[in-house]
């Protein structure tokens, strides 16, 4: 065959083979981050339930948390897809067809890593970048949220600490007005305590100042244990609530931009080298992927994604394990988390050197 067609042959192919890699890995990665935002929208949803933050931060939250997550995520939706669609390629005798026309494991890789290259450089930025500036933001708007959240998670029935305060409600109604209220404030010269038929929330907005208006009660100010106690019956009486201590924004680890992590300690350089490590595993996973995803035609359909999740997952778990030796002075930063990625290394040529054989990087014609 003339080199031009030849040329125009492997042109279709390797679209061919990144079509069915990229549409697999699309609608792996869209499973998996479904299951991701179900995690979390229930762990959120269960906070919120019990008054941690107020509902309508969830969503914010969702997002940030996908964005942090997505370092990880991507990774291993890469390496099934491959799996999933490389596989189906065996099962239908299409890699058979290929091999009959001089398509070789060389020339696969080439079509793959033309996916697997682009991606890495996407995935560094994702975990280096973009993923540490949205932890950093879902905290501070965790923390926002939080302080946010005091009247807006009032709950009947229970007690609430609300700006130094000690809050009772027996029942909320439909607008947010609260029934049967109990208040306990301390002060520098005693305590005051106010039980009211019914109260509300109002903010000023001159003064920033946060008040529990109270309706139809009595305010009781004195010192536990002595019996001078001052009385006073009201019609409508506010109760300035005190600013609660600000929730501490000291970002975590896992927030720090990557320039506060090269001056820093072992700790730093272990969050460092972790966050290096899933463009890496996306360039070793898609080199074991090829050999690990050869089956016979006709074969089972899922049972090599078994075995591809137990080998995310050791790969995985080696690398976390490898991050916190490094971060507890068992292993120095040379050695960090590298020996994981060069033992995964090793092993997926050595996969791919028993199940393909000698790679010859120039096709013979057909």
């Amino acid at each position: 065959m003339p080199a031009g067609g030849l040329g125009r042959r492997m042109t279709r192919l390797s679209r061919y083979l990144v079509r069915e890699v990229l549409t697999t890995w699309l609608a792996v990665t869209v499973v998996l981050v479904v299951v991701l935002l179900a995690n979390r929208l229930a762990r959120f949803m269960a906070e919120a339930a019990s008054g941690e933050f107020p509902v309508d931060a969830i969503f914010a939250l969702l997002g940030l948390k996908l964005v942090s997550n997505l370092g990880t995520l991507l990774p291993a939706s890469f390496f099934l897809a491959v799996m999933l669609a490389l596989g189906r390629l065996y099962r239908d005798s299409e890699m058979t067809a290929l091999a009959g026309c001089g398509v070789g494991p060389a020339r696969l890789y080439r079509a793959l890593f033309a996916l697997a290259i682009p991606l890495a450089v996407g995935v560094a930025a994702v975990s280096l970048v973009l993923g540490p500036t949205a932890e950093r933001l879902a905290d501070q708007t965790l923390a926002q949220a939080r302080q946010d959240a005091q009247f807006q998670g009032v709950q009947p029935g229970r007690f609430l600490e609300v700006g130094g305060a000690t809050v009772y409600v027996a029942a909320v109604d439909g607008s947010g007005r609260m029934q049967g209220v109990f208040a306990r404030l301390p002060g520098p010269e005693g305590e005051t305590v106010v039980v009211a038929e019914q109260a509300s929330r109002r903010l000023d907005p001159e003064a920033g100042d946060d008040f529990l208006v109270l309706e139809d009660g009595h305010r009781y100010d004195g010192t536990p244990g002595q019996g001078a106690w001052r009385l006073m019956r009201f019609a409508r009486h506010g109760l300035r609530i005190a600013e609660p201590e600000p929730v501490s924004l000291a970002a975590s680890r896992d927030a720090l931009p990557p320039t506060a992590l090269l001056g820093g300690g072992l700790s730093a350089q272990a969050e460092l080298q972790w966050r290096l490590s899933p463009p890496v595993m996306v360039l070793v996973l898609a080199l074991a992927a090829l050999p690990l995803a050869r089956s016979a035609p006709r074969s089972g359909r899922y049972g090599r994604l078994v075995g591809a999740v137990l080998i995310y997952l050791l790969y995985f778990n080696l690398l976390y394990a490898a991050e916190d030796w490094m971060s507890d002075g068992f292993t120095p930063p040379v050695v960090g988390v590298w020996w994981v990625h060069a033992v995964a290394l090793v092993l997926a040529l050595g996969v791919m050197r028993w199940r393909l054989g000698p790679l010859r990087w120039r096709e013979r014609s057909a």
